[in-house]
Order: structure tokens, then C-alpha cells, then sequence
């Protein structure tokens, strides 16, 4: 599928996507919907979002790791050209990414944690494990 000219990114097909899911979930009773996205702006993300799920309470978790570690992430994952292409682009994330502020978001530091420990950490931090078992 080829994105529109005037929407290389398919930012509406996404929104549309996103509150698709959003609906059936809530539909079958889901409480949370938990969305990943690597974003240089979340601030751009965040109207977006907001429209495709009207109401909900967004909680903000930024996954950190240094420019080192990060740079390693990209090597054992990318093989050949596409490191060449995605080492810029990731370090240009980087950059864009700290300049936003992180008071408003739950900083996560991933360095030399597997993502159960990670996701652990984060369901510990917001309480949700222990409000599920609690209802």
C-alpha cells in the first residue's frame, strides 16, 4: 500500500487504525489499551491520539538508554544497508526526543534490562497489577 501523496507517513489511516482497535478492545472490556510508538515528537502525537481515543487518561512512559547503548540496540538489529540508513535517523531521534520535557512522563531506564524487567518496573511504578488484583 502506498501512502497518499499528501500523507507519506498515513498519519489519518493510522488514527483511524488506532481507534478501530481502540473500539473492539473496549467492546470485549478492556480497561487499558497499552500503544508503543517511537516518536520524535510526541506533542505532535498527542492530538491524534487523543482524537481516535476520546476520554482516555494518556500516561506517558519514555523508555532511555544512553546514545552508547542505543547505538549497539541499532547494530544487532539492523544488518547490512539498513543500519547505514537507521544510524542517522536514531541519532536524530535521540536528539529530538530529549528536547522535550520529561517531567509529565514516567522515565524508564532500559540499560542492561531484559523487557520483563522493564515492563515489570512500569506496572510496579502505575499500581495497575496491584488494581487488578484488588477489584
Amino acid at each position: 500500500f502506498h501512502a497518499p501523496a499528501d500523507h507519506p507517513h498515513k498519519v489519518d489511516l493510522t488514527r483511524r487504525k488506532l481507534a478501530a482497535v481502540w473500539a473492539n478492545l473496549r467492546d470485549a472490556g478492556a480497561l487499558r489499551l497499552i500503544l508503543t510508538m517511537v516518536a520524535s515528537s510526541i506533542e505532535d502525537e498527542l492530538p491524534r491520539i487523543r482524537e481516535a481515543i476520546p476520554g482516555a487518561a494518556l500516561i506517558l512512559v519514555r523508555l532511555h538508554i544512553s546514545g552508547y547503548g542505543l547505538l549497539q540496540r541499532v547494530r544487532r538489529r539492523e544488518v547490512g544497508s539498513p543500519y547505514d540508513y537507521q544510524v542517522p535517523r536514531t541519532i536524530e531521534y535521540v536528539y529530538l526526543m530529549g528536547r522535550e520535557p520529561a517531567e509529565d512522563r514516567l522515565v524508564v531506564d532500559t540499560w542492561g534490562r531484559t523487557v520483563g524487567e522493564i515492563a515489570q518496573e512500569i506496572l510496579d511504578r502505575l499500581g495497575w497489577l496491584q488494581s487488578a488484583l484488588d477489584r
